[in-house]
């Protein structure tokens, strides 16, 4: 073998090297951009989802405030009775919205127990307008209690479905005789 022939060998392998390693470099960069890619949506898409969990809890203590006031109420204004009804219209527009959005059932069957039951103190207490029922009567206390259990719920789920986790434990104080 000659020189010239030595040189071109050379060449060749060091020619090749720097393809292999060049080939290496460029996967190992666009393998890092992939991952900066699935990163990047994965935020995103967690942005998304907290902001809509946000708007749902916000209509849901909106609907919860706006149902305590009814329930407070012995006769019910027209005036409350349409707030009611378009917050619990809200309530479920918005868990609508989300069902086409998210795919976890823990946060669908909680959202949907909410809109169930927020369906229910709807109907007792906007029907209550025409009849004078008392105010805190068995069945609303029951309800609002269920919507309650719901409603933690809802933001368990929430929590686990964004950042995991232990779930929240709604505090239950002992009633007494002078509690509503």
């Amino acid at each position: 073998m000659t020189e010239t022939q030595a040189a071109l060998y050379a060449a060749a392998v060091g020619a090749l090297s720097a393809l292999v390693v060049g080939c290496i470099a460029g996967w190992a960069a666009l393998r890092q951009v992939a991952k900066a890619a699935e990163a990047q949506r994965k935020q995103v898409d967690w942005q998304l989802r907290s902001e809509d969990y946000a708007n749902f809890v916000r209509v849901m203590f909106r609907f919860r405030d706006s149902i305590g006031y009814a329930a407070q109420a012995s006769q019910l204004s027209a005036d409350l009775a349409n707030e009611v009804r378009a917050l619990y219209g809200d309530l479920a527009n918005v868990a609508a919205t989300l069902s086409m959005r998210i795919a976890a059932d823990p946060v669908m069957d909680a959202m949907l127990d909410v809109v169930n039951c927020a369906y229910a103190l709807h109907s007792r207490v906007t029907d209550r307008r025409q009849i004078c029922l008392p105010s805190h009567d068995a069945a609303l206390d029951r309800l609002l209690e269920r919507f309650e259990d719901a409603e933690l719920a809802v933001r368990n789920a929430f929590r686990d479905d964004l950042w995991g986790g232990k779930p929240l434990r709604r505090s239950r104080h002992a009633r007494t005789s002078t509690d509503p």
